[in-house]
Formats: C-alpha cells, structure tokens, sequence
C-alpha cells in the first residue's frame, strides 16, 4: 500500500511539473481546452490535413471527414486522395492508401502507437499529454481567434513528425487544424 501512495504522488507531482513548465497564459489555455473537450465523446467533423516535407518543395494538403469517439477510435476518411482512410480502433491502426490496405498492432510498432496516441490526444484536446508523448518543447501563441500550440519533438520521441501545430478555436476551444 505504502509503494502504491508513492507511485500515486509520484505520477501527481510530475503532472504538476510538466504543467509548470509553460506560461501561465499557456496553462490556462491548455487546461481550458481540455475541460471544453472533455465535454464531447464523439465528434463527427470536416478536416484538412496539411504536411510540409523535407524532401518535397510544395506542402501536400488532405481533405476529408473524421469521426472521433472518446476515448481510442478514431476514422479519417479522405476525399483528397478519394478512398484513402486511417482508421484507429482500440490496439490497431488501419490504413487505406490507393488499393493498398495495412492493419498495424501499435502493441507490436512503436512509432504507430505514437502516432495513434498522438491523433487521439490532439482531437481529444489533450496538449499536454501531446507534448508528454513526443517529448516535446510547446510554443505557444494567442492569436485573435485560435490557441496555437508549436509542438517540436524532444529528443528519444518515437514520432515520425518533428513539429505539430495544433490550433484550437477561441470560440468553442475544440481542435480546427492539426
């Protein structure tokens, strides 16, 4: 009993440390996008999906519409490209890309159960678990109608990704672009 208090204050204290890291501005945006997020089980939306790639000169841009069902499952169906899909259900990611289909254990691959945990915390609203995830520095900017969180990877994250930009509406504090 007495190692399982510990643990307990152990995983309090490093919540209250990481928290402690950002401005105060940052905390408070943080903590109130994830009490408004928390409010919601399913969320059934449009989405555009913008990647800036090293090797590749032009951003790519996805269009498509998402479902998202607290607390683990999650569909993308894309309409640009027509047919693709990532699909998180529970342990397993599922991806359509052209007439290739791939089911993936992020039990079994690291760096799809970051991408999984990752997907899932940044709609559910979650920032700082986002940054916990990737062992991430956050940047944080207010601007007249979004909460803009720069999320840059930390050394050792298993994420594919080395800087997120997740922005929240000011007006109802729920993920607009990711």
């Amino acid at each position: 009993m007495k190692r399982l208090i510990i643990t307990i204050a152990t995983v309090a204290l490093s919540t209250i440390g990481a928290l402690a890291q950002y401005s105060p501005e940052c905390k408070a945006a943080i903590e109130k996008i994830a009490a408004a997020n928390a409010k919601f089980t399913t969320v059934t939306c449009p989405f555009t999906q913008t990647k800036h790639m090293v090797m590749m000169e032009n951003e790519i841009v996805n269009k498509g519409n998402l479902t998202y069902s607290r607390p683990n499952a999650l569909k993308m169906e894309y309409s640009t490209p027509a047919g693709d899909l990532l699909e998180v259900d529970g342990d397993n990611i599922v991806m359509v890309r052209g007439k290739k289909t791939t089911k993936i254990s992020t039990k079994a691959d690291s760096r799809m159960a970051n991408l999984k945990n990752t997907l899932l915390m940044s709609i559910g609203g979650d920032v700082d678990g986002v940054a916990k995830e990737n062992a991430a520095e956050v940047k944080f900017l207010d601007t007249p109608k979004y909460y803009v969180f720069m999320i840059s990877k930390g050394k050792g994250a298993k994420s594919q990704y080395v800087k997120l930009e997740l922005s929240y509406s000011k007006k109802d504090n729920t993920q607009y672009e990711i």
